[in-house]
């Protein structure tokens, strides 16, 4: 495999494990996905400042997601990934975003709770493919409304 096919992969593998690490609750290997002064925005941001930091980031999902996941179960589908740019250490790359949710009680329906494309700056460090900065574009403005914080 030449160096540009592998780099594809690997930043396609990076995307993905972003979506099973929120879906498990693993926030040790979340933070492991950014690099130390990475930035996350939301757009529209219903209020969520931007997330900076490995730390920053991990933490304020961490505070979602207990209270999400004890009502309902949530998949993050990562899917039509294409890397845009590809130069050395550094790339860029848009994917799709579903979330799909489940109210933790028998007979519940599947529904789709949020829609979205991540645009993302990555680069490379000791080998290893790391977000610098991920925005994220929400299809609708209420998909977590009344902002970020809520579990509905």
């Amino acid at each position: 495999m030449d160096n540009a096919t592998r780099a594809r992969v690997d930043i396609a593998e990076l995307i993905s494990r972003y979506g099973n690490c929120l879906d498990a609750g693993d926030f040790d290997g979340l933070e492991s996905l950014f690099v130390e002064d990475a930035v996350f925005r939301i757009v529209p941001d219903n209020g969520v400042p931007p997330l900076e930091g490995s730390r920053g980031i991990r933490e304020a999902v961490e505070r979602r997601w207990a209270p999400v996941h004890q009502g309902a179960q949530r998949r993050h589908v990562m899917s039509n990934i294409v890397v845009e740019e590809l130069a050395g250490d550094r790339a860029r790359a848009r994917t799709v975003l579903l979330v799909y949710e489940v109210v933790k009680a028998p007979g519940s329906q599947i529904h789709l709770h949020g829609m979205g494309v991540y645009e993302d700056a990555l680069v490379r460090r000791g080998g290893t493919w790391r977000f610098r900065e991920r925005r994220l574009t929400l299809d609708r403005a209420d998909y977590f409304a009344p902002g970020w914080m809520s579990s509905r």
